[in-house]
């Protein structure tokens, strides 16, 4: 597996920023890229075990389901508005050790 160079992410490039958190240590993960420009989101905090998690796949997983929780709506909206509506709808998605591990908190 490529481990990601934590290297300043682009504002908005982000779905997930500020809503996900790692599962063992609560810490909200922080985006991140590879040199290779792969997205990621990996936990602050160095010894926590909490492998880095690919961007694009954790991001189209989280918007799938609260897409079809509060679709027809959600169908239409246009990418760069997604962030908003999470946001207004998630407090928080906590990651635990893989990608199908997710929790949902809701406002």
């Amino acid at each position: 597996m490529e481990f990601p160079i934590v290297q300043r992410a682009t504002p908005g490039r982000y779905l997930l920023r500020g809503l996900l958190s790692c599962g063992p240590c609560g810490e909200l993960l922080i985006p991140s890229f590879s040199s290779s420009g792969r997205r990621y989101y990996g936990c602050p905090r160095r010894q926590c075990p909490h492998p880095w998690v690919p961007a694009e796949q954790t991001e189209q997983t989280v918007w799938a389901h609260v897409a079809s929780t509060y679709a027809p709506a959600a169908r239409d909206i246009p990418p760069e508005q997604r962030q908003a509506l999470l946001t207004s709808v998630l407090a928080r998605v906590s990651i635990g050790v893989g990608l199908a591990d997710l929790h949902y908190q809701w406002r």
